[in-house]
């Protein structure tokens, strides 16, 4: 039996399409779940904490996975993500020095949605 999702897609899709830019990463995604769905946010939050909380999985990791997992699904409004392989970062850029204090890496995944919903 498959569980369900904390978030469904249709609060991702709503989330993406909110978001002004043609690529983004899952902290532009974030800041715009949170203003969305702020009761959404505050769940995620309380189950998974912040970065920095010396917790290894996060809310950043929870949502960089679900947008991984929505962006190969036949629906997406994204383009599919194509993880680290072969020493390449091809959908990945360097995180910058602000970026890197909230997100704790220093890459950060870009996601990419499709032509038709820019």
């Amino acid at each position: 039996m498959r569980s369900k999702p904390i978030i469904n897609e249709e609060k991702i899709e709503k989330t993406i399409k909110n978001i002004r830019k043609a690529s983004f990463t899952v902290l532009d995604f974030i800041s715009a779940f949170e203003g969305i769905y702020p009761d959404d946010w505050k769940k995620l939050v309380e189950r998974f904490g912040l970065f920095g909380k010396e917790r290894r999985y996060t809310v950043n990791t929870y949502l960089s996975n679900r947008l991984d997992v929505y962006s190969h699904k036949p629906s997406s409004i994204l383009v599919p993500f194509k993880r680290y392989k072969k020493a390449k970062f091809k959908d990945y850029r360097k995180t910058t020095v602000e970026e890197k204090k909230v997100f704790g890496s220093p890459w950060i995944a870009v996601y990419k949605k499709k032509q038709a919903c820019h």
